[in-house]
């Protein structure tokens, strides 16, 4: 008697559909453990390198600033006496009076304080995008302090890195007159860039009762009017592209009044005095150092100033500096208006939306 044999499972194709499939799950595992390094590593890697080189920069940035340079002079109008003085301007005797009258120097300050005088010594103004430097007493010096402070910035980082160093000084908000140094190369766009602000603090007799008194004059008559638009445009907002312009301008109209009252005393406080006695101080000092007076290399500067202000579409009336004051002021203005113009308009539009859907 003959036994036969019995298979259970006679198709073995599930198994190995189940042996494929298992295999397949292995071989992605194994993959993904040989690879995630490097699918992560290149991530983690540069947050790493992100995060060390924003520190480093950062430390760097603080130790330049607060690092010491050595002594530096300079004389202001130095290039000026020279041309006047002539054939004399190597003697001896024109050296030293120069020197004993005009002669600066810089000891032992910080860099940041040495780029803070930098800037703040241009007085620079920006007409129409142009850059003016209206203390041409101080071409050479700026010019002068500029190479000190390379040098200063090659010996502490230029054998490792490439920089690039800009100061902005800004004496008022919305004024165009300043200052501005820049040394180093074109800034990339994947370079890291470390701030800090340096602080010139001034002091401005503006309390808050004249304040609220400049607000009240300028709102209090335009009050009733602006109550009386919404209203309508609450019973009637079919044309209410025109009534929130009209709402616009009176608000604007009353901001503007204040604001040209604040600017002006504001530039009166700050830039005016410095401009009269940096005029008083220069002029004093020429006087003193030529045996003749210095009313010509005076004159001579400040034809060359209005001639560069009337290039420019600046129409120069009276003095000098009381040009130079009206410009600033109004300027000031006009950019003060233009930004709060666009922020009146928003604040018209949300006010108008709750006025129609109230």
């Amino acid at each position: 008697m003959m036994k036969r044999q019995v298979k259970f499972y006679p198709d073995e194709r599930g198994f190995s559909t189940t042996f494929d499939v298992l295999i397949f799950l292995v071989l992605i595992s194994i993959a993904a453990v040989i690879l995630l390094p490097t699918i992560t590593g290149n991530i983690q890697i540069r947050a790493v390198i992100d995060s060390k080189s924003q520190s480093q920069s950062s430390r760097m940035l603080t130790t330049i600033l607060n690092g010491r340079m050595d002594e530096f002079e300079y004389t202001p109008a130095g290039e000026q006496l020279d041309a006047i003085a002539g054939k004399v301007n190597d003697s001896s005797l024109y050296m030293t009076g120069k020197k004993l009258i005009l002669g600066r120097e810089l000891k032992h300050k910080t860099f940041a304080d040495i780029a803070a005088e930098n800037a703040a010594a241009q007085w620079v103004i920006y007409p129409n995008g142009q850059r003016i430097q209206l203390n041409f007493l101080l071409t050479n010096y700026t010019s002068s302090l500029d190479s000190a402070m390379k040098e200063y910035l090659d010996r502490q980082i230029g054998d490792r890195y490439g920089y690039n160093l800009t100061v902005i000084w800004r004496p008022v908000v919305n004024a165009p007159i300043g200052g501005d140094v820049s040394i180093g190369e074109q800034v990339p766009n994947n370079a890291y860039v470390e701030t800090a602000y340096i602080t010139m603090p001034y002091r401005v007799d503006l309390s808050r009762e004249r304040v609220e008194m400049i607000v009240n004059e300028s709102f209090n008559s335009t009050f009733g009017n602006i109550s009386s638009t919404f209203a309508q445009l609450k019973k009637d907002a079919s044309n209410r592209t025109q009534i929130e312009d009209k709402i616009s301008q009176e608000i604007f109209d009353s901001i503007n009044s204040t604001i040209d009252e604040a600017v002006v005393i504001l530039m009166d406080e700050t830039v005016v005095p410095v401009i009269d006695e940096l005029q008083d101080t220069v002029a004093g000092q020429i006087n003193n150092l030529l045996p003749e007076g210095g009313n010509g290399l005076i004159g001579s500067i400040n034809e060359t100033i209005t001639g560069t202000l009337e290039d420019e579409g600046i129409i120069v009336n009276g003095s000098l500096s009381d040009t130079l004051k009206s410009y600033l002021k109004e300027t000031a203005k006009q950019e003060t208006r233009k930004i709060s113009g666009m922020e009146i308009r928003s604040l018209v539009t949300e006010l108008g939306d709750m006025y129609v859907n109230d």
